[in-house]
């Protein structure tokens, strides 16, 4: 009976403890289910639905206590938040995964967090940390997992970055290796992730055929995926066929925004907007590239805010706001820096140099061969990277100076104006009906010029000069033929091939008048001349008025604040022109006569030739 009783009591308690245990198995099954759905809903794009299946999935695993299971749970929530944009979220989420993986010994987990974890990265614009990253990666699978598909992404991943340096050649080496090491069947997203970055590579060199070829194939494994669908508009847009690439963006915008994609949403608002840029639909092109700013700043993409300063700036310049289109272009130039550091060049050059040394050495017996090899490739490469980047500094460095010249002469079109239509109201209120028809009719004349130009960062001397000889007989009238002027050059300068800005020459033509010669007495005289010494052209225009010091006591307080005003505007654009190749572009002095005598002033303008300094 004892041992009946002891039996009965074995069993229960065998029965007791299986219950949590059955509990717990269940509750595991349960977690795989969930993290497997939550895949499901990934893959389809829906990140809100997988973010929920793997919220079940952590509750789950920490009631289990099962940290793997956690981790996994984890890297999902990353990915979810991810794809719905939120990357300096997403890094926290995945790092934190990275870090359970890790304590477990997982190395297939840890390998494939670093991996999408460099994604993360690359997408934010952060490349110095997704090279760093996708560097552990790669140590991780050659160290004993390349029969892993995320082997083949993580050399993806690294010729993605060395195609964002502008290092085709590294770039493509990569893809051909990851080509070669390819174990799985066609249309696999490791296959279409290969061929989509392939394509974008081709495409940024012009390759628009190849290009087209490798969509196709990352295509084929899933018709309606939209990031290469957005590539594909890219190169529609390349080949100037503007109404097939606004319907692939326009129709990826619409399907982006049902299903908050935002990666998506970013990318198609960039590309409506050069659109609607090209189509000169300002307002819309507006609307869609601010948008793409304001979803890009709040996810920390800085490779979209990158793209969307340049943007703006050439939205604003085309409606012709160059202060905005400056303002824009540098913020464009200073993030643009940012993304792609010197330090990030120097890593990705060290790693292409060890690479290649490794290489060479596979091939080669002799170690100072192989040196040497290494050496000549790296220093060639290098120099290639360099010039390339030089090049393409000095280009937005120009651009710069353009858009700033733009925005100066928008501030001076105005004042002259205002000084033009306070001449108008001279004449009427003096009774002067015909005069002021006659002005008004040469001031419209100029206007029309002012206008042909306005677009134009430099015109030719000839143009400038007709442009102040309307200017100087509109003064002539005005003042009665209180003064007379002369334009004379040197023998051999031919105006016609000489390049100046844009009414460079007016505002010191009106300060002469309106400050030397107007308070003298007799009849006035101004002088421009021009020469040409060691491509620089000089032009000296000389009045024979009172002078700068009795100038100074004629002039109110605003008349003295409008001639600053219009000097200092005058100086800094002939100094952004000018750049940095020389001496102060103007200088004035006091033309001083036999007796010793103020007779009058002197500007000297140094102007540089821009077809021989260029």
């Amino acid at each position: 009976m004892a041992i009946m009783h002891r039996y009965i009591c074995l069993l229960l308690i065998c029965f007791l403890f299986s219950q949590p245990l059955q509990a717990g198995s269940d509750k595991r099954q349960d977690c795989h289910h969930y993290i497997q759905e939550g895949n499901n809903y990934l893959w389809r794009f829906l990140p809100l639905d997988a973010w929920e299946m793997y919220h079940r999935a952590m509750d789950l695993a920490l009631e289990v206590h099962d940290e793997n299971l956690f981790a996994e749970a984890l890297f999902g929530i990353g990915q979810a938040v991810w794809y719905n944009g939120k990357f300096y979220d997403a890094v926290d989420t995945v790092k934190l995964g990275l870090k359970h993986f890790r304590h477990t010994g997982d190395r297939n987990g840890e390998g494939i967090s670093l991996r999408i974890l460099a994604n993360i990265y690359d997408d934010m614009g952060d490349y110095d940390n997704a090279f760093k990253i996708v560097t552990q990666a790669l140590e991780i699978y050659e160290g004993g997992l390349k029969n892993n598909q995320n082997y083949i992404l993580s050399l993806v991943q690294m010729g993605n970055l060395y195609k964002n340096m502008g290092d085709y050649e590294t770039a493509m080496a990569y893809y051909r290796k990851a080509e070669g090491a390819w174990p799985y069947q066609d249309g696999g997203y490791p296959y279409r992730e290969l061929y989509h970055r392939m394509g974008a590579l081709y495409a940024e060199q012009g390759q628009i055929a190849e290009a087209r070829e490798c969509y196709r194939k990352s295509l084929s494994g899933n018709i309606k995926g939209k990031i290469v669908r957005l590539k594909m508009g890219d190169t529609y847009l390349k080949e100037k066929k503007y109404d097939i690439a606004f319907s692939y963006y326009d129709s990826l915008y619409k399907e982006a925004k049902m299903l908050t994609d935002i990666n998506i949403v970013i990318g198609s608002m960039l590309g409506l907007g050069k659109i609607y840029l090209i189509r000169n639909d300002l307002p819309k092109a507006l609307e869609m590239v601010k948008g793409s700013l304001e979803q890009s700043t709040i996810r920390g993409a800085r490779q979209n805010k990158r793209d969307a300063y340049e943007l703006l700036s050439a939205i604003y310049e085309a409606s012709g706001d160059s202060k905005e289109a400056l303002e824009y272009h540098k913020l464009y130039l200073t993030l643009k820096d940012s993304v792609i550091s010197e330090a990030f060049k120097r890593k990705l050059f060290s790693s292409r140099q060890e690479a290649e040394a490794v290489r060479l050495k596979s091939q080669r017996n002799m170690l100072i061969a192989s040196v040497a090899g290494v050496a000549l490739l790296g220093l060639f490469a290098l120099l290639g990277i360099v010039l390339r980047h030089r090049n393409e500094k000095l280009r937005l460095k120009q651009r710069a100076s353009e858009l700033e010249m733009k925005a100066l002469r928008a501030q001076m079109n105005p004042h002259f104006i205002f000084n033009c239509l306070s001449s108008i109201n001279h004449f009427i209120l003096n009774e002067e009906g015909s005069k002021a028809s006659e002005y008004l009719t040469r001031f419209s004349k100029l206007i029309r010029t002012v206008l042909v130009n306005a677009g134009k960062t430099t015109i030719t001397l000839e143009e400038e000069l007709a442009m102040l000889r309307l200017y100087l007989n509109m003064e002539q009238l005005r003042f009665r033929e209180i003064f007379e002027y002369t334009i004379e050059f040197e023998p051999g300068l031919h105006p016609s091939m000489i390049f100046v800005p844009s009414f460079i020459l007016q505002p010191f033509c009106e300060n002469a008048i309106w400050h030397g010669l107007l308070h003298k007495d007799g009849k006035g005289k101004l002088n421009i001349h021009f020469s040409m010494k060691e491509d620089i052209l000089v032009c000296i225009i000389c009045d024979n008025g009172i002078g700068r010091e009795k100038a100074a006591a004629f002039r109110s307080a605003a008349v003295e604040k409008g001639a600053s005003f219009g000097n200092r505007l005058s100086a800094e654009r002939l100094a952004l022109f000018n750049g940095e190749n020389g001496d102060t572009s103007f200088v004035t002095e006091d033309i001083v006569n036999e007796k010793g005598e103020i007779a009058g002033t002197k500007v000297i303008l140094k102007i540089h030739n821009k077809l021989a300094h260029d």
